[in-house]
């Protein structure tokens, strides 16, 4: 199976810390999409890197995989039909500094690597990015399936599983689960 795309090696960013790449390939089921990488993603070398990200564990009671997963996983999970990017590939620990133009400017970008990918589901892994990108869609408060699709693929959103906010994280899980069951992977664990 072919391997993330050469033209994906990042180039370095201020303070020598690099991107990270996009783990995508043709063919996948699900590409998870963030506003950007964080810096401690970033040093990892993974997604959703720092220890106060609920993501992995969120993915791993889901359905969405077969066994317990990490951030190490990442790569591997291209494997499983499982891949990764980013909107924005600038390096930002607060998100909320990634303007709302610079998310519209690297839309036309994002939407080729998406296509690249061809995956039956994208799921935003924050409601900022979805929200800039698709204008007056989603209602305030929900999340899941929304009606608008990305090179054919169903689009979902979830609330972001930063720390900061942990208040919505079963909302998160719930999301997970029903996108499971959507492309036919089980239920929650």
């Amino acid at each position: 199976m072919p391997a993330a795309r050469p033209a994906d090696v990042p180039a370095p960013q201020a303070g020598g810390v690099r991107t990270l790449p996009d783990l995508l390939r043709p063919g996948l089921d699900l590409v998870f999409v963030g506003i950007n990488p964080g810096e401690r993603s970033a040093q990892l070398g993974h997604y959703y890197g720092h220890r106060g990200n609920a993501f992995w564990r969120a993915l791993s009671e889901s359905g969405l995989v077969a066994h317990r997963v990490g951030s190490d996983d990442d790569r591997a999970l291209l494997d499983c039909g499982i891949g990764f990017t980013d909107v924005v590939k600038r390096v930002q620990t607060d998100s909320t500094q990634v303007t709302a133009a610079e998310l519209r400017t690297a839309a036309p970008s994002f939407r080729r690597r998406i296509a690249y990918a061809s995956p039956r589901a994208v799921c935003f892994t924050t409601t900022r990015a979805f929200d800039v990108l698709f204008p007056r869609v989603r209602a305030s408060g929900t999340w899941g399936r929304q009606p608008v699709e990305i090179a054919g693929a169903e689009v979902w959103v979830m609330p972001s599983t930063s720390g900061r906010a942990a208040g919505y994280h079963e909302e998160g899980r719930r999301v997970l689960a029903e996108l499971a069951c959507a492309l036919g992977r089980g239920g929650p664990r």
